[in-house]
């Protein structure tokens, strides 16, 4: 055999050995991982963690005219309205007849 075949088999070979290693160091790390968190929520210290803050509420956003919308049942007609001139508007000047 030639020695650049012989040198190409044994990097071949380098290289599948290293991506075995390093595939089987990945699998032990992921098992590691998982018996250490098993571990960790069957001891029940998990419910001692401080719990995270819950999600605050959005400040309200003003409309078009300057005021805040409101949550009462008039503020679906006035949104309703203004959806109705913001579309109607385009179709006056068009050139569709």
């Amino acid at each position: 055999m030639a020695p650049g075949y012989v040198l190409a088999i044994v990097l071949e070979a380098a290289g599948l050995l290293t991506l075995t290693l390093g595939v089987g160091l990945i699998r032990f790390e992921r098992r590691a991982k998982a018996a250490e968190l098993k571990r960790f929520l069957s001891s029940g210290q998990s419910a001692a963690l401080p719990v995270p803050p819950t999600v605050r509420a959005r400040p309200p956003v003003p409309d078009a005219s300057g005021g805040v919308a409101s949550s009462s049942t008039g503020a679906a007609s006035e949104a309703v309205l203004a959806l109705r001139r913001a579309f109607a508007a385009p179709l006056r000047g068009s050139l569709v007849r």
